[in-house]
């Protein structure tokens, strides 16, 4: 019954224009040649021959824009908060690995030793534009949001931000990286956050949702899928994945 389904779904896809996936440049994952952990994932879900795609690098900000306001059918990797304007995978592909970065001479609020969830309604706060943290992580407060972690760690440096959340994977950026050690921050594992495909609120966004959510079930059932993780062991998802049969 599901390959009749799914064929259903992907003989109109085969016939109109390809589905426009838009996402930001994460190196390792989704590369300027379409190569990357996340591009292969996409590959091993939705083969060429079966989904034809249109790939758009952008800043993450525009691409989750472009899909809430249906300009584009897919966006990588969102939070289940963008759930409220857009449809997602029914399972994560990943995690966001959530850092605070701060001044070491900055006092922790209650003269705590690290940071807290807790803690952040207190502060003045920042992230990249379209990440969506405050929402993500249930802080009901408003945040600077800036285009990347150099902005925001600058930011830091005016004193304009007291913590700046950030991904992990945001801060190996070498200008990142050399503008933390040169300011002295520390950096703070805080949480981290399940992350999703995005994909637009229309009816070609709900059949690649479909799609992609029972070629991810199938190839958890026969193992493909966990074979995939165990070849990208910092995409953090393991403890989600469906079981093999």
């Amino acid at each position: 019954m599901w390959r009749w389904f799914l064929l259903c779904c992907w003989l109109p896809l085969q016939a109109a224009e390809p589905a426009h996936l838009v996402t930001k440049h994460w190196p390792g994952y989704t590369n300027q040649d379409l190569t990357g952990g996340y591009f292969e994932l996409i590959q091993l879900l939705l083969p060429a021959d079966q989904v034809t795609l249109k790939i758009e690098l952008t800043g993450f900000g525009r691409a989750v824009l472009m899909v809430q306001k249906q300009q584009a059918d897919m966006v990588l990797a969102v939070t289940a908060h963008d759930g409220q304007q857009m449809l997602l995978s029914a399972h994560p592909i990943d995690a966001d690995i959530v850092m605070a970065v701060y001044h070491r001479d900055f006092k922790v609020p209650n003269d705590a030793a690290d940071l807290s969830l807790s803690h952040l309604t207190q502060l003045r706060l920042g992230w990249e534009k379209g990440y969506n943290y405050g929402q993500a992580l249930a802080l009901d407060t408003a945040g600077y949001e800036v285009e990347d972690a150099v902005q925001g760690l600058e930011m830091l440096n005016k004193g304009r931000l007291d913590v700046y959340l950030a991904e992990a994977f945001d801060l190996t950026a070498p200008a990142a990286q050399l503008l933390s050690r040169q300011l002295a921050l520390k950096q703070q594992h805080l949480t981290e956050i399940p992350i999703y495909i995005g994909f637009s609120r229309s009816a070609r966004g709900q059949v690649l949702k479909s799609i992609w959510d029972q070629q991810f079930a199938l190839f958890a059932r026969t193992g493909e899928l966990q074979k995939f993780y165990q070849r990208y062991p910092n995409m953090h998802i393991s403890n989600t994945l469906p079981a093999a049969e």
